[in-house]
C-alpha cells in the first residue's frame, strides 16, 4: 500500500474533510512565514487534534511522512487489540485472529494511507483500553479527545459504570478543559470547537435533514434540537433508524473501492453527493428505491456494498452475542461493549451517521465477536 501511496498520491487527500485539514496546514505555514498571530489561527481552527498534529508531519516530511507515522500507530493499535484480547482470556490464536480482523477491516486499511482525523483517534481509543498503566490509558483518551471531543463524555461513563477511578478521570479530561481554557483567552468563547463541525452547527443540519430541507448556515442547542425532535417525533424516528442501520450494516468498503483505489470513477460523485447520493436517496424515497437506483447506476459498487454489509451485519450480531459472554476480566468486557453503545449513541450528533463515526468502536466489535466464537467453541468442545 505504501508503494501505492507513492504512485497516487491524490489519495491521500481523499478523505472526508481532508481540504479543510489542508486548508490549515496552509493557513499555519503562510501564518509562520509571516510572522503572524500562530495563537489566533490556532483557535480559530478547530479542535487542536484534529489538524495540527498531522500538519506538524507533513511540514517535517510531507504526505510520506504521515502516512509512514499513521501507518506505524495503526500497527501498534493493532498489537493492542491482541493484548487487549489476551486480558479478555482469548487464547494465543483467538486473539490474533480479533486483531487481524480488526487490522483487515476497510477503515483500518485505508485511514492511515489519507489525512483523516481517524487515522490518529482510533489507535489513541485502542491505547486508551490497553496501555498498563491508569496514567497512559488516561492521557492516550485525553489525547484522543483533543481529536474527537465527542469522546469527552465516555470518562463519565466509566466513572458511573465503576468502571474507572478519578485519576483516570481527571487525566482523561484535564487536556480538553486545558484546551478550552486556551480559546476562551483567544476568543472569549468557552467551547472545545469554534466553527461548522461545533455541535450546535450538527444538530440544526440534522434538525433540518429530518424535514426534508436544503442545509444553510445556523445552530442549535441541545434543548432546542430536543425540542425540535419531540415536535417532530416520526421524522426523529425514521432519521435514527437510518443511523442506526448505516452504523450496523455499513462496512466500509466504500472507502477502499471509491476513495482508494479509485475503480469507478465516473460512479463516484453521483454515489457520495450529499444531495443526491445514496444517503439522500435513503432519506426521500426509501431503502427499496435506493437499491433499484443504485442497481441501475453502479450494480457492481452496489453488489460490493451488499457483501460488505453481510459480512458486517454477521460481526454485529456475533458482537452482541459477545457482550454477554464470560470473559476473564468481565469488567473490561462490559467496558468494551459499553463503549460500542456509546459510540451508536454518540454518532447520533452529527447531521447523518456514516461507517466511519463507527469505526472507534470497532476494535471492541472484533474482541466481542471472537469471545462468542470462543465461547461456541467451549460449548462444542464439552458437548
Amino acid at each position: 500500500m505504501l508503494a501505492y501511496d507513492l504512485q497516487h498520491p491524490a489519495r491521500f487527500f481523499a478523505a472526508d474533510r481532508a481540504d479543510d485539514r489542508l486548508a490549515s496546514l496552509e493557513r499555519l505555514t503562510e501564518t509562520w512565514m509571516r510572522g503572524g498571530d500562530l495563537a489566533a489561527l490556532v483557535a480559530a481552527r478547530g479542535t487542536i487534534g484534529d489538524w495540527l498534529p498531522q500538519a506538524a508531519l507533513y511540514l517535517a516530511g510531507g504526505a510520506g511522512l504521515v502516512i509512514v507515522a499513521q501507518v506505524v500507530f495503526t500497527l501498534f493499535s493493532i498489537a493492542c487489540v491482541r493484548s487487549i484480547g489476551l486480558r479478555l482470556g482469548l487464547d494465543e490464536a483467538q486473539a490474533s485472529t480479533a486483531a487481524a480482523l480488526y487490522g483487515l477491516l476497510p477503515h483500518t486499511l485505508v485511514y492511515p494511507h489519507q489525512l483523516a482525523a481517524e487515522a490518529l483517534f482510533v489507535p489513541l481509543i485502542v491505547l486508551s483500553f490497553a496501555a498498563a498503566t491508569t496514567s497512559r490509558r488516561g492521557l492516550a483518551l485525553g489525547a484522543a479527545i483533543l481529536i474527537r471531543p465527542v469522546a469527552a463524555l465516555w470518562p463519565v461513563v466509566l466513572k458511573a459504570l465503576r468502571l474507572a477511578g478519578w485519576r483516570f478521570f481527571g487525566l482523561a479530561l484535564v487536556p480538553l478543559l486545558l484546551w478550552m481554557a486556551f480559546i476562551k483567552v483567544e476568543s472569549g468563547e468557552l467551547t472545545p470547537v469554534r466553527g461548522h463541525a461545533d455541535l450546535g452547527s450538527n444538530l440544526y443540519q440534522r434538525a433540518r435533514l429530518m424535514t426534508g430541507q436544503p442545509p444553510t448556515p445556523g445552530t442549535m442547542s441541545p434543548l432546542q434540537y430536543m425540542e425540535f425532535v419531540a415536535d417532530h417525533p416520526r421524522e426523529a424516528a425514521a432519521h435514527h433508524a437510518r443511523d442506526l442501520a448505516t452504523l450496523s450494516l455499513k462496512s466500509g468498503i466504500e472507502r477502499v473501492v471509491l476513495d482508494y483505489l479509485d475503480l469507478f470513477p465516473d460512479q463516484r460523485s453521483g454515489v457520495q453527493r450529499t444531495d443526491s447520493g445514496w444517503r439522500r436517496r435513503l432519506e426521500q424515497d426509501g431503502a427499496a428505491a435506493t437499491l433499484r437506483a443504485l442497481a441501475t447506476q453502479a450494480p457492481v459498487l452496489m453488489l460490493i456494498s451488499l457483501a460488505g454489509a453481510a459480512a458486517f451485519g454477521a460481526l454485529m450480531l456475533l458482537a452482541l452475542r459477545g457482550a454477554f459472554a464470560p470473559a476473564a476480566d468481565a469488567k473490561l468486557r462490559l467496558a468494551l461493549a459499553a463503549f460500542v453503545v456509546y459510540i451508536f449513541v454518540t454518532a447520533q450528533a452529527v447531521d447523518a451517521a456514516s461507517s466511519r463515526h463507527r469505526a472507534p468502536a470497532e476494535f471492541a466489535l472484533c474482541l466481542l465477536a471472537m469471545l462468542a466464537l470462543a465461547e461456541r467453541r467451549k460449548a462444542r468442545d464439552v458437548r
